[in-house]
């Protein structure tokens, strides 16, 4: 077996493999959803490999390239994504040497962390290659019925417009000034990442409403039982100033929509709300020797996060 960093040209052979190992299930595998997330990416290409047998495909891992800021300090970091390995090389250890391999290579030029998200039967594979549980996520869950009445009674008339670049990057330019005087570790967004990450998604449709003032994106998630409005990114000039319009926005679109309840990880925007560790956990590998971001880092509370940022895509 023989492992390589993924080139163009291997992209219909990945896919390819993705569908046999993993199947279609609920998310389509084509050659335009892994260009979008993997060579798209605003934030750049992603440390592709690729396993193989006598030139045959067998296996693959994606970490994704991610960028975290705290204060004036901007990391690249990845986010450990799709994997897949060929059915008759299960059980090979093919999945742990590619991730081993890719951990060596993205460290070489400098100093980095891998994040994720696993869910409870791949997360013992991580941990046994030095991965660390964080915490779970916290979130914030909001009954939209406690908003009935104001919805009734009290509905705001919010003008909107879809706004451009230019006014954009204003606004991003001021929420990551904000978050990187607060000493917390975030995503720094900007346009060409809000049009990338909820525009242009192939992967889902996501209702994206703004003004010159604000910019919020979300998706109705159907449950079994209800409809949940997930509110994915919320940026602002001042939070403070507009955030009526947002909620109003916000709320809206859920009574549209028929929404019970609606999630966010933002626990200020709302007042009646439930707000606790009820997302996935969050996973960690460090690939620097910075003692004092290991250590801020390890708090989920010095992480502020939208659920964009994290949420599995």
């Amino acid at each position: 077996m023989t492992i390589k960093t993924s080139e163009v040209n291997d992209i219909s052979a990945i896919v390819d493999l993705l569908k046999l190992s993993l199947g279609e299930s609920v998310v389509e595998k084509t050659a335009n959803i892994w260009n979008f997330k993997h060579v798209d990416n605003p934030f750049g290409h992603s440390q592709v490999l690729v396993a193989l047998e006598n030139e045959a495909f067998i296996g693959v891992r994606a970490f994704m390239k991610w960028n975290w800021q705290l204060g004036n300090h901007v990391w690249t970091a990845y986010r450990a994504v799709d994997t897949a390995t060929h059915p008759d090389f299960q059980g090979k250890g093919i999945f742990k040497r590619l991730t081993l391999k890719a951990l060596d290579d993205v460290q070489e030029n400098q100093e980095t962390f891998v994040f994720n998200t696993p869910n409870d039967k791949s997360r013992p594979g991580y941990l046994k290659m030095g991965w660390v549980i964080v915490d779970a996520l916290p979130i914030t869950i909001v009954p939209t019925i406690g908003y009935f009445f104001q919805n009734i009674f009290k509905k705001m008339i919010v003008n909107t417009n879809k706004i451009e670049d230019k006014r954009l990057q204003e606004l991003c330019e001021i929420h990551n000034k904000v978050l990187s005087e607060n000493n917390v570790i975030f995503t720094p967004k900007s346009a060409s990442y809000l049009r990338w990450r909820f525009e242009n998604n192939p992967m889902q449709k996501y209702k994206v409403v703004s003004s010159n003032d604000f910019y919020v994106a979300m998706y109705v998630k159907k449950r079994r039982l209800f409809k949940e409005l997930r509110i994915v990114e919320v940026i602002s000039t001042n939070q403070n100033l507009v955030e009526n319009e947002i909620r109003s926005v916000i709320v809206n679109y859920a009574f549209q929509n028929r929404c019970w309840i609606m999630t966010l990880a933002n626990k200020n925007l709302f007042y009646f709300r439930l707000h606790g560790k009820f997302g996935p956990k969050f996973t960690f590998k460090a690939l620097t020797k910075n003692d004092s971001f290991i250590n801020k880092a390890l708090n989920i509370y010095n992480w502020k996060y939208s659920l964009g940022d994290l949420e599995l895509f």
